[in-house]
């Protein structure tokens, strides 16, 4: 090849190069998270960095071996090996997708008619139930299995209002709708409703909240976190947090590693690197 057919083909290279560079690279968009670096403590301001507590643990014993992530895939392309049985592997990705609801209806439960109160027109204005089942229901095996009554569930959201409120010491403080207590010495619980709306019909929209639904509100939704509203002690569940609804549970297994993916939705939880794949775990 003649001296200026080869510098004209390195010119041409170059020139394909350099659009190629400019086209992908003007799309890529980097991580903020990635660790170049080992981490250290003090590296981030509060709430710190969740991307230092994922892991990776490999299960490399017996017929089945896979690497199974902190951050979503149990068994994906990335790490090796990636799900095999015996000497053969044919799952490329597996993750799975939970739910769970928020609230457990009220007509779960039986409920009896305490008493109506009504207006001097004989308009009924609010009516009070109680429920020995919903009561056995509350307490499992000594802790309690919900955390609040919820009224008027509509399309996951609701009336809830803190027991500061709604919660009474007894069914003598009961005065009006939307209220309730819990009658330990008869085991029962006892609960007041708009109306002649009964409990034991799942059209009265009246639930028991799970724990998992009732949780410290959203304050402000930023670029890398979500902060919530803790209070002046700003230390979560505690007595000044600011509670919110939030309904049924709905999560993915995987989470994006691309930044403002909108599918990224949790992160590892703090030193779960050591606790849950660490040496000393063994399963």
């Amino acid at each position: 090849m003649a001296p200026t057919r080869v510098k004209l083909v390195i010119l041409v290279l170059l020139f394909c190069f350099q659009v190629k560079a400019e086209k992908y690279g003007s799309h890529h968009v980097p991580d903020p998270y990635r660790e170049v670096t080992a981490a250290r403590i003090g590296d981030y301001p509060y709430p710190t960095n969740p991307m230092n507590d994922r892991a990776i643990g490999f299960l490399l014993q017996g017929k089945v071996q896979s690497a199974i992530s902190n951050y979503g895939n149990f068994i994906n392309w990335d790490e090796h090996p990636m799900g095999l049985w015996g000497e053969y592997t044919y799952l490329p990705s597996v993750a799975f997708l939970a739910g769970i609801p928020g609230q457990s209806y009220s007509s779960n439960y039986s409920w009896s008619n305490v008493e109506s109160v009504i207006d001097d027109d004989g308009i009924i204005l609010y009516t009070i139930w109680e429920s020995m089942d919903a009561y056995d229901a509350w307490y499992t095996d000594g802790d309690t299995i919900f955390v609040g009554i919820l009224f008027n569930a509509d399309e996951d959201y609701g009336r809830w209002e803190p027991d500061s409120v709604s919660r009474k010491l007894s069914a003598d403080q009961i005065t009006d709708a939307y209220q309730w207590t819990m009658d330990d010495e008869n085991s029962k619980l006892i609960l007041s409703t708009f109306g002649e709306t009964n409990p034991n019909h799942s059209s009265a929209r009246i639930g028991l909240i799970y724990p998992w639904a009732l949780r410290p509100k959203l304050k402000s939704r930023e670029d890398q976190f979500d902060f919530y509203d803790y209070g002046k002690d700003q230390e979560e569940w505690t007595q000044d947090d600011q509670y919110f609804y939030y309904g049924a549970n709905v999560a993915e297994s995987w989470i994006t590693r691309i930044a403002g993916s909108i599918n990224g939705e949790w992160h590892a939880t703090t030193m779960s690197r050591v606790n849950t794949h660490g040496t000393e775990v063994t399963s």
